[in-house]
């Protein structure tokens, strides 16, 4: 395939992505895999490229939580038809900073975490998706199995923070500490400052940008040197 041609099936493939249009997405990384194409550009260039661009959109105002709801599950759709090329190559990810993300204690709504997880992974990070009512103990067992620097704690019940506060508690125990971010309707920055929080983001769309923010005022490296 020449570069017009491939220039062209990413570029479809991002706008199939950014449409929602799921069967599309699959079909153009089914193509351009038979085509020759690396997984990681797949990845990279088309489908991320896709999901930030609805991002911005929703941003902006232009998208709509459903629009960006469609996008997620299409760019999840076609990460799955990858996934088998991408084991092979060792990865999507590889170097990108790790993230253990879930839903805290006594909360089963994930609707927002799982847009955080597909906009990090757009955005080149690793996430170690826990899932909903995850225990304290939990978060902390994989942060310091797998060396993350980043925890991102979700919740939409008011209920559900005390969970979320012994949570901040225990990770800010652990050393070295990591960067802890929260997010969830009933959060504001100072309460989420009050839960001892390193930051608090209102979208998921903007939830890349913050910790990226807070990695560089950390001094941390935006890139792991190893996995």
């Amino acid at each position: 395939m020449d570069d017009a041609g491939r220039t062209k099936l990413l570029d479809d493939l991002a706008r199939a992505v950014m449409e929602g249009l799921e069967g599309e997405v699959v079909e153009g990384c089914r193509k351009a895999l038979k085509e020759g194409m690396e997984p990681q550009e797949v990845l990279r260039e088309g489908l991320c490229r896709g999901m930030h661009r609805a991002g911005e959109l929703y941003e902006k105002h232009e998208y709509f939580l459903p629009e960006l709801l469609l996008a997620s599950e299409a760019m999840q759709a076609g990460m799955r038809a990858v996934a088998p090329a991408l084991r092979l190559y060792g990865g999507a990810a590889e170097g990108g900073p790790v993230v253990v993300l879930g839903v805290v204690r006594g909360d089963v709504h994930e609707i927002g975490k799982n847009l955080v997880g597909v906009m990090l992974e757009a955005e080149g990070f690793r996430v170690v998706d826990l899932g909903i009512d995850v225990p304290p103990e939990r978060f902390i067992e994989e942060l310091q199995g797998r060396a993350a620097r980043i925890l991102a704690l979700s919740t939409m019940m008011t209920t559900t923070l005390p969970a979320m506060r012994r949570t901040v508690e225990l990770a800010r125990e652990v050393e070295p500490r990591p960067l802890v971010v929260v997010g969830g309707a009933p959060l504001t920055s100072a309460l989420a400052a009050d839960l001892g929080a390193d930051g608090y983001e209102e979208t998921a769309a903007r939830a890349p940008a913050l910790i990226r923010a807070l990695l560089s005022r950390s001094g941390l490296p935006s890139q792991d040197a190893e996995a």
